[in-house]
């Protein structure tokens, strides 16, 4: 039996009131974090705690990847240098926004935007339209930041699910598109489901993480991928790397997925 931090969930149900159920005995929660369900949407939260962990690809990093490639499809300098980054708690959907919620979304302000693909399946969308989905919403998009801390779930390996390639069948269980079973499916130590699918981040894309880098005018940050490229056919599976950025200038269609966090 999962013991809840009763003191987490008090403070969270005191600041959000009836908009959050929390959810003692869900089935989708694999982790000792507790999930909670916006009562409008039906999106889950998941409590992430605080931590500091270091962002980017570190040395030890490389020398895994060399067992895996010899010459890797990725640009390691804009995944570095290293720094070490404290991250405040905060709640953040264990899927990206999926186009059931966007359903709901819209009756709920009477919007109209338009879902493509299945109702289960992430909803893409430009940067512009998720920023005011998640405004409406009383939302935030993540930063890059938070969201390399949630994908590598206090971890420092490759990917979220260790540091080797996983058979085909259980690959299929962290990229499957299908996300109306979470149960069937694989998450992260942070009981976070569909971390490949391309996410937005709310920074600005820089060529590399020194503090002082250059910005790439009108690309935001991308994080997260694989899943996109499914079955693969190469080396896709780098975009499964925790450290693995991009700039949206480099999108199809200038759409990626995208999650949402609440301020605890």
């Amino acid at each position: 039996m999962v013991v809840e931090p009763i003191e987490i969930v008090k403070r969270i149900e005191n600041k959000y009131g009836n908009r959050l159920s929390y959810l003692p005995n869900s089935t989708e929660t694999k982790a000792c974090l507790p999930l909670f369900e916006d009562a409008d949407t039906g999106i889950l939260f998941v409590y992430i705690p605080e931590g500091e962990y270091n962002m980017g690809f570190s040395d030890a990093e490389y020398t895994q990847i060399q067992r895996l490639s010899d010459y890797p499809n990725i640009s390691i300098e804009e995944m570095q240098p290293v720094r070490k980054v404290k991250i405040e708690p905060f709640l953040l959907s264990i899927t990206p926004i999926l186009n059931v919620h966007i359903l709901r979304y819209n009756k709920l302000f009477g919007k109209s935007v338009e879902k493509d693909g299945a109702d289960y399946s992430p909803f893409f969308c430009e940067y512009e339209l998720a920023k005011s989905i998640a405004n409406d919403l009383s939302t935030k998009i993540l930063n890059e930041e938070e969201w390399e801390y949630a994908c590598r779930g206090r971890s420092q390996s490759l990917f979220c699910f260790g540091d080797s390639i996983p058979s085909n069948a259980e690959l299929e269980k962290w990229l499957r598109w299908d996300l109306s079973s979470l149960t069937a499916l694989n998450c992260n130590s942070f009981n976070l489901y569909g971390l490949f699918f391309g996410e937005w981040c709310s920074n600005d894309f820089t060529n590399t993480l020194a503090q002082d880098s250059d910005i790439v005018t009108g690309s935001k940050v991308v994080r997260g991928g694989g899943a996109m490229f499914w079955p693969w056919q190469d080396e896709e599976w780098v975009c499964c790397l925790s450290a693995f950025r991009m700039p949206s200038k480099d999108l199809l269609n200038n759409k990626a997925a995208f999650r949402l966090k609440l301020d605890i």
